[in-house]
């Protein structure tokens, strides 16, 4: 009996109290949890309210800066008061922001922007002429339910939106291709400049006009303003209809004497003449080669030159052509046909040039390098530019005529 004693097996452990332990550790962990997922889906949904807010106040203000009419308020455009206000709007009935919150409202606004309307939270990206508006919608604290157990009070939400107005690119000097401008110069006097293509430019080639637009890339060259990125776009003057022709012209072969009319024979004028055209419409399906200090001038004069063999080739000389103002060819001074790879060879003073419409949609400008050539209104439309490098040579247009070549809608870009 003592023997059976001492080999009893020792009793099994109570172990009723851990596992109540282990119950109750789970049970605080999931409501913790659960306090958690709720306030954070409660703190989300109310960020997502306030981003939509300032999505809706940005493109609001951005959509008041510049109307078709007067501005609400009465004031000049930029309506810069007007769109704060519309700001302001919005965010209250989108998130009923309160004068007072935008009061308190401070933020730290993009680089070079501009705070309106007394808070740092509404800017614009400048105070004359805006494109984009900043909005940062005053932080809301957000209470929460549950996650108080932990120390959480509150979770602070805050959204902000940016929005930019469409714009047009444009040009009056359009280049349809890629661009070699060595040393020469491109002035644009209230107009823009836009290259389908890359620029390269020697150090002492200027570019000056309301916009640089390029669609590839710039190695080179000074501008002002900077060159900005663009789209590829099209030609600006592909629904102008081709060919030109009259069928009541008849075939000449003095433009100087005889007048509008066909000519499909080799033209060349020698040195110091001048060449008064009559008004109407040439058609030069062959070179015209003019002397040195030879002029070609004339009023109400359209020039037409289709390929493969059409061919101005007037860099010995000067012009002083002014398109028609009226009837089927108005505002059309120099119109290659779409298929004509010549080049269309200037020279010029900078006082004499051609005034209207100059399209050379597959060929280059060629003018050298101690001239400087002297277009009004234009548009001017070319492939490309063949020149010689020299610092005084340059192109001008005055008065320009802009065509918009691309376009973007008001959107959202933050």
């Amino acid at each position: 009996m003592v023997l059976n004693r001492l080999h009893r097996a020792p009793a099994r452990r109570d172990e009723r109290g851990a596992v109540a332990v282990v119950v109750a550790i789970s049970f605080t962990v999931f409501v913790i949890l659960v306090a958690l997922v709720v306030d954070l889906g409660l703190a989300r949904d109310t960020r997502r309210v306030s981003q939509n807010a300032a999505d809706a106040s940005a493109l609001a203000a951005a959509n008041t800066l510049y109307p078709q009419l007067a501005c609400p308020s009465g004031g000049a455009k930029p309506c810069v008061a007007d769109a704060v206000a519309a700001v302001k709007s919005y965010a209250q009935v989108n998130f009923d922001i309160t004068p007072a919150e935008w009061g308190a409202c401070t933020a730290t606004m993009p680089a070079g922007y501009v705070a309106m309307g007394g808070t740092s939270c509404i800017a614009f990206n400048s105070a004359t002429a805006p494109t984009k508006v900043w909005v940062r919608m005053p932080t809301r604290n957000v209470k929460t339910n549950f996650a108080g157990i932990i120390g959480k009070s509150s979770v602070a939400v805050g959204s902000q939106a940016e929005a930019e107005l469409g714009v047009d690119i444009k040009c009056s000097l359009c280049f349809l291709g890629s661009v070699e401008s060595e040393n020469a110069d491109f002035n644009v006097y209230g107009g823009s400049i836009a290259v389908n293509g890359n620029i390269n430019a020697g150090p002492n080639s200027y570019w000056t006009s309301s916009s640089n637009g390029v669609v590839g890339t710039v190695n080179g060259g000074v501008f002002t303003p900077a060159t900005q990125p663009i789209s590829s776009f099209a030609d600006p003057l592909a629904a102008l209809p081709l060919p030109l022709s009259d069928p009541l012209h008849t075939v000449k072969t003095n433009p100087c004497t005889q007048g509008p009319g066909i000519y499909n024979t080799d033209i060349s004028l020698g040195n110091n003449v001048t060449c008064t055209l009559l008004p109407g419409l040439y058609v030069v399906s062959r070179e015209w080669l003019i002397g040195n200090n030879t002029l070609v001038q004339g009023v109400g004069v359209t020039i037409y030159v289709p390929g493969p063999t059409g061919y101005l080739n007037w860099k010995n000389g000067n012009t002083n052509i002014v398109a028609p103002v009226t009837g089927p060819y108005a505002n059309l001074a120099v119109i290659y046909s779409r298929d004509n790879t010549n080049p269309f060879s200037i020279q010029g003073n900078g006082l004499m040039g051609i005034t209207g419409t100059v399209y050379v949609k597959s060929g280059a400008l060629d003018f050298n390098g101690n001239s400087c050539f002297n277009f009004t209104h234009g548009p001017v439309v070319v492939n490309g530019v063949i020149l010689a490098n020299g610092n005084q040579s340059c192109i001008q247009i005055n008065s320009p005529v802009d065509q918009t070549i691309t376009r973007t809608d008001l959107h959202l870009s933050q």
